[in-house]
């Protein structure tokens, strides 16, 4: 390991509270004790896609005690998910090609599991409410996610942190010259940077143009300085990062529990939690953002 390696994303000094990144911890713990194996990070990156899998499986099956199974193997696979990246880092081998591995293989279990909570629900509801419903906490999920995603990603190229992200995910000259002697990894990262401009794509621009509205008052009169303070704002980026999937992992796992006698009704309840409950707090995160740009835009600019 080379001086200076470190496990987190953000330097020392930068970090937040971030709520959706509660197993990074013990994330830490296991990626510093495989760091000097020759395990790599894709190979833990294929570890907790399987994992994944078992638990949509789990909550596909039905009844309580698969539930159960489904839960812990989320959470195995929630901290895995935080672990590779971390390995990564510490043997110095963060890589473009991982980060999209990383963020493809969360969308196809989230996709997988949002099919085995409609057939969860479908067992006491009508199947087209219950597909309709999970349909709509899959979308509103990821768009949640990728607003979080937004702010972190752009607060750790501003402190100098982690940059295998980027706001606008493209090949770039970089990766061409950091890849130029390996074509099969480039193209590898040619497709895999389709696949994920193909699920997030989308997202990620309606993403840009929702906090482009946010801070308008401000990048309008040309104060662009006050606006990127303000989306750095620590108290912000924790209130963004509670809609992170960690969260929703552990949101999903705390309605398991409590769906000893009604397992549907609880997996129902999380479903609508997700679309009603994630979709206002973040608009209430992004107004209360763009309350505060308009605030600073009231106040006159004090020349040096």
């Amino acid at each position: 390991m080379r001086e200076g390696a470190t496990a987190g994303k953000l330097p020392e000094g930068a970090q937040f509270l971030d709520l959706s990144d509660y197993a990074r911890p013990l994330a830490v713990w296991i990626a510093r004790r495989l760091r000097d194996t020759s395990v790599t990070a894709p190979d833990v990156t294929a570890v907790w896609v399987v994992i994944g899998m078992i638990a949509v499986f789990c909550y596909g099956v039905g009844g309580y005690g698969y539930a159960l199974i489904g839960t812990v193997a989320l959470q195995v696979k929630n901290v895995l998910d935080a672990a590779d990246g971390s390995l990564a880092r510490l043997q110095n081998r963060p890589s473009r090609v991982g980060r999209f591995l990383d963020s493809i293989g969360d969308a196809v279990i989230a996709a997988a599991l949002a099919v085995a909570l409609a057939i969860a629900v479908a067992r006491g509801r009508p199947v087209l409410y219950a597909v309709s419903l999970s349909a709509a906490a899959l979308l509103l999920g990821l768009l949640q996610g990728s607003l979080y995603n937004f702010y972190y990603v752009r607060f750790r190229s501003r402190r100098g942190g982690d940059t295998t992200s980027r706001v606008k995910e493209e090949l770039t000259q970089y990766d061409e010259v950091y890849y130029e002697d390996r074509p099969l990894a480039l193209a590898l990262l040619r497709c895999l940077i389709v696949a994920y401009n193909w699920i997030y794509g989308w997202q990620d621009v309606l993403v840009q143009r929702i906090d482009a509205w946010a801070v308008r008052s401000l990048t309008a009169d040309g104060r662009q300085k006050e606006a990127d303070a303000l989306r750095d704002d620590r108290v912000l980026l924790t209130a963004v990062s509670a809609l992170g999937p960690g969260l929703q992992i552990l949101i999903l796992n705390l309605y398991t529990l409590a769906g000893y006698r009604r397992l549907e009704f609880a997996l129902e309840l999380f479903l609508w939690t997700v679309v009603l409950g994630g979709t206002l707090y973040a608009a209430a995160v992004i107004l209360r953002l763009r309350r505060g740009a308009a605030r600073l835009a009231r106040t006159p600019v004090l020349l040096e």
